[in-house]
């Protein structure tokens, strides 16, 4: 299974008539801007706008690119618990596949820092090998 296959598993909050645009290509969009330096929803507006060709390559986005409001809206109704066990599950199966050690990954939030309803919580994520004990 690919990342995007266990995303698809995650039960989203939105009802059915709201859906314009799939949480796989929501999440697939933003981790891909993430990784290549977003600085907010604008970036990964833009990005989604300029690269919707290369996107289709790895998702449908039969809506288009979505604005920056949805990609806001959406990602706030995921769990970030769920997001994370997804990855993990999916880290696994590739390090199993490849007979490579499993890695642990533990997510926790900064106390404190999502008090401002404009300002979003501040998630720390780390990773370690379980069998050599070392942290990536």
């Amino acid at each position: 299974m690919t990342f995007l296959d266990h995303v698809d598993l995650i039960e989203g909050t939105r009802k059915d008539i709201n859906k314009t645009y799939e949480l796989t290509d929501i999440v697939f969009l933003t981790i891909a801007k993430v990784l290549s330096g977003a600085a907010g929803r604008k970036d990964i507006q833009v990005f989604g706008e300029a690269k919707l060709d290369w996107l289709r390559q790895f998702c449908p986005f039969k809506s288009g690119s979505p604005t920056r409001q949805s990609i806001g809206r959406i990602i706030r109704g995921i769990s970030a618990e769920l997001l994370m066990g997804s990855f993990a599950i999916w880290i696994n199966e590739q390090c199993s596949k490849g007979g490579k050690e499993h890695i642990e990954f533990d997510v926790k939030t900064v106390r404190g820092s999502g008090h401002n309803r404009h300002v979003d919580a501040v998630h720390l994520m780390g990773a370690m090998i379980l069998d050599s004990g070392l942290m990536l």
